[in-house]
């Protein structure tokens, strides 16, 4: 039942995720109200993922999703930048230089390192508002999710590198 539970997750989280590896394999550049739509739609199916993810109490439920909506909600800076980062690196396929893709690399990793700085610092919150073992569920969840949602976007989008070997057949 449990494995059910998380291949459900998972397969809300990567429909949602369609959406945004369409717009990076169409190099169409996102609009503001477009980003937002798109990040808002995977927070109302992260949500709904991650409660199927972290066993509650009844007493801690209120006190977790007041939490977990804040940590949404701080994250939209770090998944707009990640979205336009996946924009970024359609557009700069055509142009691929060294110093490009060192800097987009640079780029992606400024943006997991905020985006794993802003998780802890949720754990410490939900550690310290209901548990540890809580705040792992949590972390789990958001590492387990995050996973999945890359791992369908670069099933969806080619690498570089399969662009170029691809050219030389």
């Amino acid at each position: 039942m449990k494995y059910k539970t998380i291949l459900l997750a998972a397969s809300f989280v990567g429909a949602s995720y369609a959406l945004e590896a369409q717009t990076y394999t169409n190099y169409a550049q996102t609009s503001d109200a477009e980003a937002e739509a798109m990040i808002n739609l995977l927070g109302v199916q992260k949500k709904e993922a991650v409660s199927k993810l972290v066993a509650l109490q009844d007493k801690d439920t209120a006190a977790f999703w007041k939490i977990y909506d804040e940590y949404q909600k701080d994250n939209k800076k770090t998944a707009k930048i990640r979205l336009g980062l996946y924009e970024r690196t359609a557009q700069a396929y055509a142009n691929m230089t060294p110093a490009l893709a060192d800097s987009l690399a640079k780029q992606y990793f400024v943006n997991r390192t905020e985006q794993e700085k802003t998780a802890q610092e949720y754990y410490e919150k939900i550690k310290k508002a209901i548990n540890p073992v809580v705040a792992f569920e949590f972390y789990q969840a958001e590492a387990y999710l995050l996973t999945s949602i890359r791992a369908q976007i670069m099933q969806q989008i080619p690498t570089y590198g399969q662009l170029v070997n691809a050219s030389k057949k």
